[in-house]
């Protein structure tokens, strides 16, 4: 029989980009291993309602939550860790004092994002270490300065050090902009750590010979188009027609 992951998806990533807008559909998630419950990232703020219904849903009250590790500080991803005041907050040393002083020209990192993480319980790390029996911070820079994952047995949270498996099977970095050229270095170390990946902006695949997603995909994307009449409904996934992007 096989042992239940540990990891529970709270948002999982949409490898998706729109000509009008930015969709930021970044994955979340919640680990509940040895009496810790660790949440791996938060999500940009639109998140904020639906993550705290989630939560409320499963049963977990917020002071539960001791530990949030934030991948990167980027606006998709840390936005609601003020949420989780009693927790500790997990962040490389190197994405906080990115995050007191960011690029100017660097859209994806608030300005803000430093003052507000140093009023929350921080623990600033270096190095690779354990952070709960079996369950370890990896470096994985690149994507942003101070770029980590969440190693649990055989599953690894990557953040966006693996932004989708289109990355995985393509072997670089193609999808998203890195920060870096270390980027290509962590998706390769990523990839040979686990055996499942969770990425930052897809679904859960299997690292193997061939790349293959861990569970299927459905979406619904309801379009206000005519304040007279119905709203319009796109569904999208395995069950539905393909059709192939021609814009970039």
């Amino acid at each position: 029989m096989m042992t239940p992951s540990p990891i529970t998806l709270l948002f999982t990533g949409l490898p998706a980009s729109a000509d009008k807008f930015l969709l930021g559909i970044s994955t979340v998630a919640l680990v509940r291993t040895g009496g810790r419950t660790i949440l791996f990232d938060t999500g940009p703020y639109a998140y904020r309602p639906i993550l705290q219904g989630r939560l409320r849903h499963m049963g977990i009250d917020f002071a539960e939550i001791d530990t949030v590790v934030l991948s990167h500080v980027h606006w998709d991803n840390a936005a609601n860790a003020d949420l989780f005041p009693s927790a500790e907050i997990v962040i490389h040393e190197r994405e906080l004092a990115y995050a007191e002083a960011p690029d100017t020209h660097d859209a994806n990192t608030p300005a803000y994002v430093g003052r507000a993480l140093r009023k929350l319980r921080l623990r600033p790390i270096s190095g690779e270490q354990d952070i709960a029996p079996g369950v370890r911070i990896v470096e994985l820079p690149g994507h942003s300065p101070g770029s980590i994952g969440l190693l649990i047995g055989n599953e690894l949270l990557a953040g966006d050090a693996v932004t989708c498996a289109g990355d995985a099977v393509a072997g670089h970095v193609q999808y998203q902009p890195a920060y870096d050229d270390r980027a290509d270095a962590s998706l390769k170390k990523a990839l040979a750590l686990a055996e499942i990946i969770y990425p930052g902006h897809d679904r859960p695949f299997r690292v193997g010979p061939r790349v293959e997603y861990t569970t299927d995909y459905a979406m619904r994307l309801r379009l206000f188009t005519d304040p007279e009449g119905p709203d319009e409904e796109i569904q999208i996934g395995s069950f539905a027609a393909k059709s192939f992007a021609s814009w970039p």
